[in-house]
């Protein structure tokens, strides 16, 4: 039998890889949001709400949003290309972390695999969310109806699905680690 996508994942996860995605994932953190970036800069330009923080179905969400940039559209534009390695990070961190502790705990087999899949619905959803919002931005796609509450469900979907990713992620890895140290001290030797 073929082993699904959550068991492949936590198979190929390891201490060291993980721990490269963890200072990756906090360094771009802190760039993209303590400094001057593409992001801060775009949404002190739009008065603090852009699209993407905005979760809800309301149809005239991005139109708001996007016209309050006005003519500082180039750093939202940037940083649409640069949310992308962002979420594949915040995939990485969340699933990788998850990954460690069913391994730690032994659960690897149980439906808790099935966990993964949250961080994957988010990364999913920002890309579709991401390619309606550049294409809005950049006026290449209607702002329809239509097409604005697909963007705007993506929104909402990647807001239930991320941010218990994130928090379900950061919960594994103290269960993960607290279950390499107790193997590491609490072996007879």
């Amino acid at each position: 039998m073929t082993k699904g996508w959550a068991s492949r994942r936590i198979d190929a996860v390891t201490w060291r890889g993980f721990a490269i995605i963890c200072v990756l994932w906090l360094a771009y953190n802190w760039w993209a949001f303590a400094t001057s970036s593409p992001w801060t800069r775009a949404l002190d330009a739009a008065g603090g709400v852009l699209p993407e923080t905005k979760p809800g179905i309301p149809a005239i969400e991005p139109v708001r949003s996007l016209e309050a940039l006005a003519g500082n559209m180039n750093d939202y534009l940037l940083w649409q290309a640069l949310d992308i390695p962002y979420a594949l990070l915040n995939f990485l961190f969340a699933s990788g972390a998850m990954a460690l502790a069913l391994k730690a705990i032994r659960l690897d087999g149980s439906p808790l695999r099935f966990l993964l899949y949250l961080p994957a619905i988010y990364v999913a959803c920002e890309l579709l969310e991401n390619a309606l919002l550049t294409g809005f931005a950049a006026g290449v796609v209607p702002v329809s109806e239509t097409i604005v509450l697909v963007q705007q469900f993506a929104t909402t979907v990647k807001f239930a699905t991320g941010m218990p990713a994130l928090a379900l992620g950061a919960v594994s890895l103290v269960i993960a680690l607290l279950a390499l140290i107790f193997r590491a001290f609490g072996k007879p030797r």
